[in-house]
């Protein structure tokens, strides 16, 4: 039964209930994006942590092929020079080998004090990437359990159904009054 209308309870009928349609609407834009965000970041946060781990071993690797890349044209220069430089290919010789000319004197220096010389020049060790941030790591490993990700699902679409339902869209005037039409 309709109240009278004048009435303070006519009014408020007609203004929306408890809530209005700015309250209405707010409510539920709030509860379906908490919803939304929730739902978002339980599907896409595991795919996001896999994407960037994959990136992180990527660059690993085109670091160390790079290191790896410099030590091979450094042994390229080295074997490039040995035809042309008896003395290099002497003192490759003995520091790899072991080989002492039999027609020369060969002086061995005491290293222990200090750096020895190097046999080949290489260039410095490329960069390594930054490892991902751990505590995204961390939230997507448990995000990616099935029954955590099952649980969080459930509690999205129960919060969109609570916003359809607890903030319903206003129903027309014709539809509350259907004897208002007949008169």
């Amino acid at each position: 039964m309709e109240p009278p209308l004048g009435t303070r309870d006519s009014r408020a009928r007609r203004a929306g209930g408890f809530f209005g349609t700015a309250g209405r609407v707010i409510g539920f834009c709030l509860l379906s994006g908490a919803a939304l965000g929730l739902f978002a970041t339980t599907v896409l946060l595991p795919e996001y942590a896999r994407m960037v781990r994959a990136e992180y071993e990527l660059a690993r690797q085109q670091a160390a092929n790079a290191d790896l890349q410099a030590l091979i044209q450094a042994n390229q220069r080295l074997i490039g020079a040995l035809p042309d430089n008896a003395v290099l290919t002497k003192r490759l010789a003995m520091s790899q080998f072991g080989l002492l000319p039999a027609d020369e004197v060969v002086m061995v220096a005491n290293y222990a004090s200090g750096p020895r010389p190097p046999v080949m020049a290489l260039t410095a060790p490329h960069q390594r990437p930054q490892r991902p941030d751990a505590r995204l790591m961390g939230l997507a490993q448990r995000l990616s359990k099935p029954r955590t990700r099952r649980g969080l699902l459930l509690l999205a679409a129960a919060a969109v159904l609570a916003a359809l339902f607890l903030f319903p869209a206003r129903e027309p005037e014709r539809a509350r009054h259907p004897h208002a039409a007949d008169s």
